[in-house]
C-alpha cells in the first residue's frame, strides 16, 4: 500500500500544531473537514496519516489526535501542484465530511502530537541517509494507483548491467550523488579541475558521513538506545547535500545547464540536442534542490528542535502553549 502525510496546511506549516482541519465524533466515526497542501504523493496514496484536530479547546499542541484516513473514499480530492521541475510531486488535498473509523485512531486521542514526532522522526531519519529522492521520475510507486502491485520485480528493474571485466560495484556509494557528478565531471574534461575536485570530495565525504550516521542509528536501535537529534542532523545534512549537488552539476555543464526537460520525450530530445544524456537529470537535481530544506521541516526547524530538545536552550518566549487553541489568533 503507499501512504502519504496529510499533516501541513495553508495555515499550518513550520508551525504545524497551528493546523486547523477538524475531526468531530459521530458515534463510532469521526467527521473530518479541512485543508492539507505540500502533500508528497498524495495523487498515488491509498491511505494517509492524517493529522486532525479533536479538542479545540485544549492547547494547540494536545488537543490534535493522528487518524488513518482512506484516500480513495468520497470527500477526498487531491489537486497536484506543478512544481518548476516540471513534476507534480506534492499536493493540496481537501477533506469534506471524510469518514474515519474510531478504531483508525492510532495513539491516544488528543495525543497525536507525539505520534506525529515518532512519525516526523522516521522520516527525517530516512532523508538523512539518503532516502529524500531528487525529484526523479524513474522511481518506482507502490499502491494500487500506480499499478504496479500485479507486476514481478523483474519487470521494473531494469535489464541487468553490461559484462565488465573489472569489480562490479552494487552498494550504495556506487549509485550515489556524488559518484554520477565525479562520472559527469570526467565527459565533461572538468575532473582534472582542483575546485571541482575538492567540492566533488566534499559531496562524497558528505555522503559518507550520511549513511554512516544512518547505521550509527540502527546499531544504537538494536541496542535499545537511541542517538538524540540524529534524525534532525542528517535532514540539515540533505539539505547541504542537494544545495551542493545542484551548484556543482550546473557549474559543470556550464552554459547547457540553463536548459531543461519538462517531461520524459524532452529529456531525451535535450539530451541529443547538446550531446548530453544526462543533462536533463542534473538540471531537474538542481530544480528540486530548493524543495528539500523546507519540506519535512524547515532547516530553521531542525536546528530549534536540536537546540531546545538536544542542547537544552530555551524555549522561544510566549505563552501559546498553554493557552487554549480556539482562544489562539489565526492567520488572516
Amino acid at each position: 500500500m503507499a501512504w502519504c502525510q496529510l499533516f501541513s496546511e495553508p495555515g499550518a506549516g513550520s508551525d504545524l500544531a497551528g493546523l486547523t482541519a477538524r475531526a468531530v465524533r459521530d458515534g463510532d466515526t469521526w467527521i473530518v473537514n479541512g485543508q492539507k497542501v505540500w502533500t508528497s504523493l498524495g495523487h498515488m496514496a491509498d491511505f494517509g496519516m492524517l493529522l486532525a484536530r479533536t479538542s479545540p479547546d485544549a492547547p494547540k499542541h494536545s488537543g490534535i489526535s493522528w487518524f488513518v484516513c482512506n484516500m480513495l473514499q468520497d470527500g477526498v480530492e487531491v489537486r497536484p501542484l506543478r512544481e518548476m521541475t516540471g513534476n507534480a510531486m506534492f499536493n493540496e488535498v481537501f477533506l469534506s465530511d471524510v469518514r474515519v473509523e474510531n478504531d483508525a485512531l492510532i495513539g491516544e486521542l488528543n495525543d497525536g502530537w507525539r505520534v506525529a514526532n515518532t512519525t516526523l522522526a522516521f522520516e527525517r531519519a530516512g532523508l538523512g541517509t539518503g532516502g529524500g529522492g531528487s525529484g526523479s521520475r524513474e522511481q518506482v510507486q507502490p499502491g494500487k494507483i500506480a499499478g504496479n502491485l500485479d507486476k514481478r520485480v523483474g519487470d521494473l528493474a531494469g535489464p541487468p548491467p553490461a559484462k565488465t571485466t573489472g569489480p562490479v560495484k552494487t552498494d550504495a556509494r556506487s549509485r550515489s550523488a556524488a559518484a554520477m557528478l565525479i562520472s559527469y565531471a570526467k565527459k565533461h574534461g572538468r575532473s582534472n579541475d582542483p575546485l571541482i575536485r575538492q567540492r566533488l570530495v566534499e559531496l562524497h565525504t558528505l555522503g559518507e558521513i550520511g549513511r554512516l550516521n544512518g547505521e550509527r542509528v540502527k546499531a544504537a536501535k538494536a541496542a535499545g538506545r537511541d542517538i538524540p537529534g540524529m534524525p534532525n542532523v542528517g535532514k540539515l545534512s540533505m539539505s547541504n547535500v542537494v544545495r551542493l549537488q545542484r551548484d556543482l552539476g550546473l557549474e559543470i555543464a556550464g552554459a547547457s545547464g540553463m536548459l531543461h526537460a519538462y517531461d520524459g520525450p524532452q529529456s531525451k530530445t535535450l539530451g541529443a540536442a547538446v550531446d548530453d544524456p544526462l543533462l536533463p537529470a542534473v538540471t531537474l537535481s538542481a530544480l528540486y534542490a530548493q524543495a528539500p530544506p523546507i519540506y519535512g521541516g524547515t532547516d530553521q526547524v531542525q536546528r530549534n528542535i536540536i537546540g531546545e530538545r538536544v542542547l537544552g536552550l530555551p524555549k522561544e518566549p510566549g505563552s501559546d502553549s498553554k493557552k487554549p487553541f480556539s482562544e489562539l489568533p489565526k492567520n488572516a
